[in-house]
């Protein structure tokens, strides 16, 4: 990583983010197999069945998705430094729907993505499109190592475990009847 030019780490920053993250995103909800079936040479990519889509400025080092899984929209924004990363969920604020009512409901999930590494946190917010549009957002801080984006076993594993985080955020919110997608809730995009 030291020997890296600056032109190569943001061109790699922007291929994790606008290439690896895509096809990563995809998976958060995917086909299985019948119990009874052999094993299957059909791989992930074939089973997936999330819909993505992105919104991201060349050069900028964070990327926002709209994930369409389970009958629902998650938006979600990646932001990636080198290697520090924060991974933002955005919950329409409908229904009286606040911080505070909403970490509650994702306590078992935030044990396990602290288990990983991540540092969680919670606030109201508004749109910067539109103050009218407010969201709960889900922060989660994290660090890889150094030489990330020189690493592709570093990348697999951050890029997985961002998939998991946004399949099981998504998959608590559903349990609890809580409706994540801004479109649905009315908002502008």
């Amino acid at each position: 990583m030291a020997t890296m030019k600056l032109d190569e780490a943001q061109r790699r920053v922007e291929a994790f983010l606008t290439g690896q993250m895509v096809a990563a995103l995809r998976t958060v909800d995917y086909a299985l197999p019948p119990f009874d079936a052999g094993p299957s040479d059909a791989g992930i990519a074939e089973a997936a069945r999330a819909e993505v889509r992105l919104r991201h400025v060349r050069g900028a080092s964070d990327c926002t998705y709209l994930v369409g899984a389970f009958g629902d929209e998650l938006m979600m924004q990646v932001q990636l430094n080198v290697h520090r990363f924060v991974v933002v969920f955005r919950v329409p604020a409908i229904d009286a729907l606040d911080a505070a009512g909403l970490q509650p409901r994702l306590e078992r999930w935030r044990i396990g993505a602290e288990h990983a590494g991540w540092r969680i946190g919670w606030r109201d917010a508004v749109s910067q499109d539109d103050p009218a549009q407010r969201y709960v957002e889900t922060y989660c801080y994290a660090f890889a190592e150094p030489g990330f984006l020189d690493d592709d076993l570093q990348q697999l594993y951050w890029r997985t475990d961002i998939v998991q985080m946004a399949r099981y955020f998504m998959l608590e919110m559903q349990r609890y009847g809580v409706k994540l997608s801004p479109r649905a809730a009315g908002f502008t995009l």
